[in-house]
């Protein structure tokens, strides 16, 4: 009667384990819940335009310029993933209140389990389904490091606080273990020369000169 109970009890634990890998298997194949306004090329261009003018110096050194959430997903749209060097699909941003950024965007599957530590178990699963692409969702305070030599340029981070695959949470730190080297790319960037200061607010970002030192500017560059 116990092996029976046992033999019960050990089929129920298999079964709910079953179970819960297919729902977070499917969870991981949803399109994150993100809503961003839709953005034109005009967006893109009128962004450009402005970073092109604070790094040239065309602002006022306690000036300020303002990119829109609609400008900033236009331009990443257009740029991010070139400069990556990534097969990125579905870019969209979300600029929240509290100096947070939202960002999702697919990514081919082998990319997701690009890193080392996973390549050897990714190298057993059939090869389409490596090609298939996945959605992920990064919630990150942007972070502005000096140059690390004279001369030398500023770099942005994204200092990740929430990871999901699809639409299923996962710890942070599988983040930088699962992504391979070229994928981890987006949580850094050099900053063109000119630009010390990035600032998430709601539904806008920030950019100050490299000469800015935290006092009141005359206006903003809208």
């Amino acid at each position: 009667m116990r092996l029976g109970c046992l033999g019960c009890l050990t089929f129920l634990a298999l079964l709910a384990a079953v179970v819960g890998g297919v729902w977070i298997g499917a969870r991981t194949l949803q399109e994150p819940a993100l809503a961003t306004a839709e953005t034109s090329a005009a967006d893109g261009v009128r962004a450009q335009q402005k970073i092109l003018e604070i790094a040239h110096g065309k602002t006022e050194s306690t000036g300020r310029v303002v990119l829109t959430e609609r400008e900033v997903n236009a331009f990443l749209a257009r740029h991010l993933a070139g400069a990556a060097d990534l097969p990125l699909t579905g870019i969209a941003v979300r600029l929240r209140g509290d100096g947070v950024v939202e960002f999702t965007g697919r990514l081919p599957l082998r990319r997701v389990v690009g890193a080392p530590l996973l390549s050897t178990l990714a190298g057993l699963a059939p090869a389409g389904w490596l090609e298939r692409p996945v959605w992920l969702h990064v919630g990150a305070r942007p972070r502005i490091e000096p140059p690390a030599t004279r001369g030398g340029r500023r770099h942005l981070y994204l200092d990740v606080e929430r990871f999901a695959v699809g639409r299923q949470r996962l710890p942070v730190a599988l983040l930088k273990l699962s992504l391979d080297p070229v994928a981890l790319r987006i949580l850094a960037w050099p900053l063109p020369d000119g630009i010390g200061w990035v600032t998430i607010e709601a539904g806008q970002a920030v950019l100050r000169p490299a000469s800015w030192r935290s006092h009141t500017g005359p206006g903003d560059r809208r």
